[in-house]
């Protein structure tokens, strides 16, 4: 209770009315006050310090003009008058009770407890903090704490010498040291404040003393002795683990996966919990990231291998300067080299950190999800490319379910006709605010039974995202990879409403991203780098024309003197028009030559793949981010975006089947395996038709089958025994239900089931 005391006088937030720090701070009250209320009762007048004017009994003016400025109102004099009370409790506490406030802080004791006691260890912290705010209690304070703090030092990296991944003994030892760098930190913030301007305090020579820097050499060492820490357990993450694109494993699927990629997607793959010496170590990775955050990047010394000189993509931007004639080499290396370029945060010594212990780093994420939006915020917030897409995914997801949480709206009914879904999906949404679009939505198709309680809606993304890229609106082109992508199409302005459907379209991806559905929608590289607010790199027009990336690629690898005659502009036939476009200003004067051709890639690249369609990028975006905040979404890479959009490109039977519930059957039935045997030997064309008809998407989870939605929530693919050998097979998608009747044969089941997909995996009706 004595602490609780200490910490509502002491502790700023522990005031109504206060302002952060405003009564933290020791010092003389304001004289304003104090003058009204020391003012003589016995009539004698005084000078108003505020005014000049005499202030008779009481502070009432004495003659003259009364005070231009008004008297403070009743929160500046609640607020002056703690001031005054924090200025006497410094005061009054003794050197002995702020050393004993120390120890308290130090001792043992986890923090972690259910009793109350990390709560009581906070208020300490807090309390300390606001007397290092005192320049009489400040050095005491660091000195003290610096000192228990380089005995735990010494001992925690003699003990991580000791112990064994697999039996690490419990500790209380890197929960205290953690506790006691969060409040060092507060103290060092305090010392800058009152530091002089000319003197620069830096939080590595504040805790210099401590000889920090042998635990994080001891730490470093300990982690890479634990290996592997996780196995990559999701379909998603391991087809990432492939490094290729996931249109380009779906295509590949259309012709059947090589052995190598079948055996990433095996389902028997699971996590493995963190080692026990792991789940040690958090408190000590906490403090790292707690010194670490990202906001001294400059101040911090990279390690040795980060003086290594790094690839830099060679882009050029608009009012960049033209590359020098010096540069070609250099050039030519890296200019169609899918790479990125590398920040200062992460040649620092978080950004190596977080790089070479990424695989505990996520396995520790994976246990404790909450630890980003802690602890652990400054691997989010600066080096998210060392998060595996599993956990970016669930932060997300957790982001995206809290600001649902702040705005409710009413659920949007859309009645549309199947045959102009676009249209009539277009027009019933489009005076909608990004907040309203939020809601839930629920669809009836027009001339069709079916009630929508989840299966509908997911009919409905279907439908509509084929259509998008129907050619009679020409908003979209396909590009010329052998993966069936697309980009926008720079004459789209040929339908006079093409802006506003970019804006529709990406409102509809946005849409579907947050409510966590995929859309049968794949497109460019570029498109994909668009939305996450990237820069398109001359390596990404291998997707886009791979035709004319052959031909620019000639240009760089031979001697174009007296070869090819460029200039520095774009051409190209807009319905039947030539068009000249200057790619850098008078372009077309400019000849390409074998000393600027790098430059002309470049400006080339982006002229095809950005500037041609801006307009549309930028009125896409601005529908796509109404729903699905940019710094959300800018977690992710091309690879990753694509699957939060499209799903995974391969429907795998044997997760299917592993994910599966059977109501009076049993997977030993005949007609379960009948049914099995018969899936196994669809195509990929008539797998999709049969998940459709099934669940109401031709779409797979990023978390594969385990992930599919029902009208409650996840809700996995059940088998359920129907009878009447004559029937065909029937679906609910809402609850992803299969009504499979008891067959007689194997040859009259894949009958009855090609049967119902082939007619059934469009439109919805009573069975």
């Amino acid at each position: 209770w004595l602490l609780s005391v200490l910490h509502a006088l002491l502790v700023p937030h522990g005031r109504p009315g206060a302002p952060p720090g405003a009564a933290a701070r020791p010092g003389p009250a304001p004289s304003s006050a104090r003058a009204v209320e020391e003012a003589p009762q016995g009539g004698e007048a005084v000078e108003d310090p505020r005014s000049g004017a005499a202030l008779g009994p009481g502070g009432s003016v004495v003659g003259g003009a009364p005070s231009a400025q008004p008297s403070p109102s009743a929160e500046q004099l609640a607020v002056e008058r703690w001031a005054e009370i924090t200025g006497e409790m410094h005061a009054v506490l003794s050197q002995r009770s702020v050393l004993a406030l120390c120890h308290f802080l130090c001792q043992s004791g986890s923090g972690h407890g259910s009793s109350g006691e990390g709560d009581t260890f906070q208020m300490t912290a807090d309390i300390l903090v606001a007397l290092a705010a005192s320049r009489t209690h400040l050095e005491m304070v660091r000195s003290e704490l610096m000192h228990v703090l380089a005995g735990l030092v010494r001992d925690i990296a003699a003990a991580l010498l000791r112990c064994e991944p697999t039996a690490a003994e419990p500790s209380t030892m890197e929960t205290r040291f953690l506790r006691i760098v969060r409040a060092l930190v507060e103290v060092f913030k305090e010392a800058v404040r009152h530091a002089p301007p000319e003197k620069q305090l830096r939080i590595d020579g504040f805790l210099g003393e401590a000889n920090i820097e042998t635990l994080w050499a001891a730490l470093d060492h300990t982690l890479e002795r634990l290996g592997d820490t996780e196995v990559m357990a999701t379909p998603a993450q391991r087809l990432l683990a492939l490094g290729v694109a996931p249109s380009a494993v779906r295509e590949q699927a259309s012709e059947g996966l090589s052995a190598e990629t079948k055996a990433h997607f095996a389902s028997n793959v699971q996590a493995a919990p963190p080692k026990p010496l792991l789940n040690r170590l958090l408190p000590l990775i906490e403090a790292f990231f707690v010194l670490h955050d990202g906001t001294t990047i400059d101040s911090e010394a990279p390690l040795a291998e980060a003086q290594t000189p790094q690839p830099q993509p060679m882009s050029v931007s608009e009012g960049d300067a033209p590359l020098a004639s010096a540069q070609p080499l250099a050039l030519g290396a890296h200019i169609f080299a899918d790479v990125a370029e590398v920040s200062a945060v992460e040649t620092s010594r978080l950004g190596q950190f977080c790089k070479r212990h990424r695989c505990a780093l996520n396995a520790l994420v994976k246990q404790t999800p909450g630890l980003l939006s802690k602890s652990f915020g400054p691997l989010l917030r600066c080096m998210p490319m060392c998060l595996d897409f599993d956990n970016k995914r669930a932060n997300f997801r957790s982001q995206l379910r809290s600001r649902r949480l702040e705005s409710r709206y009413e659920t949007i009914r859309l009645r549309v006709r199947r045959s102009e879904i676009f249209m009539d999906s277009y027009f019933q949404l489009r005076e909608r605010s990004g907040e309203e679009m939020r809601a839930k939505i629920q669809v009836q198709f027009q001339g069709e039974e079916g009630i929508d309680a989840g299966g509908v809606g997911k009919e409905w993304y279907t439908a509509l995202a084929r259509e998008i890229f129907n050619p009679n609106y020409a908003l979209f082109i396909q590009a010329g990879g052998k993966a069936c992508t697309y980009h926008p199409n720079p004459t789209s302005y040929v339908n006079r409403d093409h802006l506003k459907f970019f804006h529709f379209i990406g409102r509809v991806v946005g849409k579907a991203i947050h409510d966590g559905q995929n859309l049968e929608a794949w497109f460019t590289r570029g498109f994909y780098k668009h939305m996450l607010g990237r820069k398109v790199i001359p390596a990404d027009l291998e997707a886009f024309d791979p035709e004319y990336f052959s031909n620019l690629k000639w240009m760089l690898d031979h001697d174009i003197t007296d070869i090819v005659e460029l200039t520095f502009s774009a051409e190209s036939d807009e319905l039947g028009q030539q068009k000249v476009v200057d790619l850098k200003p008078n372009g077309r004067s400019l000849p390409v030559t074998n000393e600027n051709k790098f430059e002309y890639i470049q400006l080339m690249a982006e002229h095809k793949m950005t500037n041609s369609v801006r307009q549309q990028i930028d009125a896409f975006l601005r529908g796509l981010h109404e729903i699905v905040p940019p710094e959300l979404l800018s977690l992710f890479d091309d690879k990753e975006l694509e699957l939060l959009i499209s799903g995974l490109p391969d429907i795998d039977v044997e997760d299917l089947k592993a994910n599966t519930e059977y109501h009076n059957y049993t997977g030993q039935s005949e007609q379960v395996q009948w049914f099995w045997k018969v899936l196994s030997e669809f195509t990929q064309e008539q797998r999709a038709w049969f998940l459709q008809f099934a669940t109401g998407t031709t779409r797979v989870p990023v978390e594969g089958f385990k992930g599919l939605i029902g009208m409650r929530g996840p809700q996995k693919f059940s088998i359920h025994r129907a009878y009447g050998a004559d029937r065909l097979p029937s679906a609910h998608t809402c609850f992803n239900q299969l009504d499979l009747p008891d067959y007689p044969s194997e040859a009259v089941l894949r009958e009855k089931l090609l049967h119902a997909v082939r007619e059934g995996h469009e439109g919805f009706g009573f069975a």
